[in-house]
């Protein structure tokens, strides 16, 4: 028995989803069931499941109506590797790294629904209710680990990029993780985070894992700065189309990696302040910072070592915890 959000959709549900998207007006469930050649319960509990995948089909005295486009059946996702779609899983990032594990090849994609144990880059839990994009993209490139920092950055800027083509306003980059939105009180809401690990050798060709996390509507979370992209466009970008081209985009400049520093320069922190960074091992270090080299990692305005971004776990003002 099919049950909402378990089954991946499957060519009936195909159709029913193209035959929704080509009549602007309602479609009778009649005519639907009599096209896939099932009765009308069976006809209900397909709508049911392709609500759960993000098509948000409602019912009316009129018939079925596509209300909301934002569906994740793997039909929408062409991507430029392997494809792994799950209804619910722990993290992506558990999934992408099975998957390069296999030998995935650059860009391939796992995307869910939803998280039960995601996380952040502090290793600390990343809320993941249905709703939100949260993939992991394989990138396999001869970048070594010292330059971990700049596949970091340009995922990044690629994902601003995105956001920003698609109308999103207000938005800004926390390094090392945070995607952040501008908020009217002038404290600024988490809509989203950027997660990058490594599944590759010490030495020779290297794969690294970006995981994308965003909240596409406010997730509602008490006590905590927490925003969605809906608060900043007229229309929410469809989940699909932003991981693709994430991962179509990533993977090529994973595949021929171009180090440009300056395209990297609106995503430092701002040098005006001295910052306080908590490092891997719990410490605390001061910075102020004079963007990035050609590594990823942030400078230092004095004479101090760059800060990479493996040991630095966030970083915050001075006196204002994060």
């Amino acid at each position: 028995m099919r049950q909402a959000g378990q089954a991946q959709p499957d060519e009936g549900d195909r159709l029913i989803v193209e035959r929704l998207r080509a009549q602007a007006a309602s479609v009778s469930g009649e005519s639907l069931a009599r096209e896939l050649g099932v009765s009308r319960v069976a006809l209900w509990k397909r709508i049911q499941a392709l609500n759960a995948w993000g098509y948000g089909i409602q019912a009316t005295h009129r018939g079925y109506e596509l209300m909301c486009d934002d569906g994740l059946a793997p039909w929408e996702l062409n991507a430029p590797g392997r494809l792994r779609v799950l209804a619910k899983t722990g993290s992506t990032m558990d999934d992408a790294r099975e998957l390069a594990h296999g030998n995935a090849p650059n860009g391939s994609l796992a995307i869910a629904l939803e998280q039960e144990r995601g996380r952040d880059k502090g290793g600390g839990s990343w809320l993941s209710p249905p709703g939100g994009l949260y993939c992991s993209i394989v990138l396999r490139s001869s970048l070594p680990p010292s330059h971990a920092g700049a596949v970091a950055l340009e995922a990044a800027a690629t994902v601003l990029e995105l956001l920003k083509g698609a109308g999103a306003r207000g938005l800004a980059y926390r390094w090392p993780s945070a995607l952040l939105a501008e908020a009217r009180d002038g404290k600024p809401k988490r809509i989203g985070g950027i997660l990058l690990e490594s599944a590759g050798s010490a030495l020779g060709s290297n794969c690294y894992l970006i995981g994308i996390g965003l909240n596409m509507a406010d997730p509602g979370l008490s006590g905590k700065a927490a925003g969605g992209l809906s608060e900043l466009c007229s229309q929410a970008p469809k989940r699909a189309k932003l991981a693709i081209a994430a991962a179509e985009a990533l993977a090529r400049w994973a595949a021929q990696p171009v180090l440009e520093v300056g395209r990297w320069a609106a995503l430092a922190p701002n040098p005006v302040h001295t910052l306080r960074c908590r490092l891997w091992d719990g410490s605390e270090r001061d910075i102020r910072p004079q963007g990035f080299n050609e590594r990823g990692e942030l400078v230092s305005a004095d004479a101090s070592p760059a800060l990479s971004i493996g040991e630095c776990v966030d970083l915050y003002d001075r006196g204002v915890e994060p």
